[in-house]
């Protein structure tokens, strides 16, 4: 079986980037295509809990990133990423069950996919 390794470099809102790394990855998961999706630089602002984007016009990705969780797509941040931004653990939504990473983990997952798409 492929793997494929989607990674989030930007936020969730103010473009279309995040929704259609979710869509990719449940896409792959639809072809039977093992994927992990990564969540680094501002990406990581898409895991944050209790996003309420009604007041800049969006919807919440929350619910995409869910089902993402329910399929069993790990979902990774980048410790380093998520330090830089003043971010903690305990600031990602609980339910998606984020697994913190180190740059050296994030090396090795990149090292063992077939194929990478970053958005």
């Amino acid at each position: 079986m492929e793997k494929v390794i989607v990674v989030f470099r930007k936020g969730p809102y103010g473009h279309i980037n995040s929704l259609e790394g979710i869509r990719i990855t449940q896409g792959l998961l639809v072809l039977d295509v093992e994927s992990d999706a990564i969540f680094i630089d501002d990406g990581v602002f898409n895991l944050i809990k209790d996003q309420n984007p009604d007041g800049i016009g969006h919807h919440s990705l929350m619910g995409a990133l869910e089902a993402m969780h329910r399929y069993d797509i790990p979902i990774f941040a980048c410790e380093s990423s998520l330090k830089q931004r003043g971010l903690k653990p305990e600031d990602l939504d609980p339910k998606l069950e984020v697994k913190i990473i180190t740059i050296e983990e994030l090396s090795d997952l990149l090292l063992q996919a077939d194929a990478t798409i970053a958005l």
